[in-house]
């Protein structure tokens, strides 16, 4: 069997396989590509193996073998034909390592479980001038990417692109880097802001459709000098940008009891929902009463704790996406 460890943030876990190549795929883990673990994390760092780790995943790779996934009390037992489905998986996102598939959402699961580290489907940026976080959840296709990169134009810093994580402590909180590839549509980049572009000084790929055609644009030249964020100022915004629109909507997000349960919401939506893997292997939610008591909690406690100086939401343009937020 081959053994590899791997660490994000607090969370130490243990992949086992009798396909070392399976558990050590560059593609997954250090390339940078759409379906990269490092769309969704800041790093994936390798340490030894060891039977003291957080969790165990064990990926028994058996020839014609019907894929299942059996959970256990942290350690996962995977069985199937996964070098056939490797090889004939439409979506790679969607796979054990993909950076939509399981491991992906394990990790959120083990930070919480083990080390009350929360983690929002959101970019965030920072506005170095004051100090501020900006907070950006949302679901995918909610427009995340427009605010990074408009906030680029106005000389903000990149803090993540896609998860953000946070653990609120005695008396504060903290903010953790996420990722800093993004996928991105090259039209962001050659219509909306191309300013963007200029200050990353990306080189785009030709592509007959820039709308249909997306890259994993790396954005560390422009990330936040600080790994982590102690009990930042913040500025919370929920955006829909949809192309045509000349002015923004902007409303308040209140009382503190929506905002707390749109943080909660967004804390929870990835490990808390089902997923499909390899279009054949149904994987369920990993979330649990016992961790969604603490996660409501913590967002409460965030909503108490922090200067927040907005919470908004906008229906807006991509061009317009940051007016009147400030």
């Amino acid at each position: 069997m081959h053994r590899r460890g791997v660490q994000v943030l607090d969370a130490r876990l243990g992949l086992v396989s009798n396909n070392g190549e399976l558990i050590r795929s560059p593609e997954y883990f250090t390339a940078q590509v759409q379906q990269s673990l490092l769309t969704d994390y800041h790093a994936i760092r390798e340490i030894p193996y060891a039977r003291d780790l957080d969790a165990e995943i064990l990926i028994l790779d058996e020839k014609e073998a019907p894929p299942r996934l059996l959970l256990g009390e942290d350690r996962v037992v995977a069985v199937g034909d996964f070098t056939a489905l490797e090889a004939s998986v439409l979506d790679r996102r969607y796979t054990l390592f993909g950076n939509l598939g399981f491991l992906y959402r394990y990790i959120i699961y083990a930070l919480e479980k083990h080390h009350r580290t929360y983690t929002f489907h959101a970019s965030a940026m920072l506005d170095e001038a004051t100090g501020e976080l900006w907070l950006i959840p949302g679901p995918a296709g909610a427009g995340k990417s427009c605010l990074l990169l408009a906030g680029l134009t106005r000389g903000f810093t990149v803090f993540s692109t896609e998860m953000t994580h946070l653990r609120v402590e005695e008396g504060g909180y903290r903010f953790y880097k996420g990722s800093l590839f993004d996928n991105v549509r090259v039209g962001n980049l050659t219509h909306d802001f191309p300013e963007a572009a200029a200050r990353l000084k990306v080189t785009l790929p030709p592509a007959a459709d820039v709308w249909a055609t997306k890259i994993a644009l790396d954005l560390a030249p422009v990330q936040t000098g600080r790994d982590i964020l102690e009990s930042p100022p913040l500025r919370i915004v929920y955006p829909k940008v949809e192309s045509g629109r000349t002015a923004p909507v902007v409303t308040a997000i209140q009382p503190r009891e929506r905002l707390a349960k749109l943080l909660f919401d967004s804390a929870t939506e990835k490990h808390g929902q089902t997923v499909l893997l390899y279009e054949c292997l149904p994987v369920p939610a990993l979330d649990t009463p016992e961790l969604a008591r603490p996660r409501l909690e913590a967002m409460l406690a965030l909503v108490d704790r922090a200067e927040i100086r907005s919470a908004r939401a906008t229906l807006c343009g991509p061009r317009n996406c940051l007016d009147g937020l400030a």
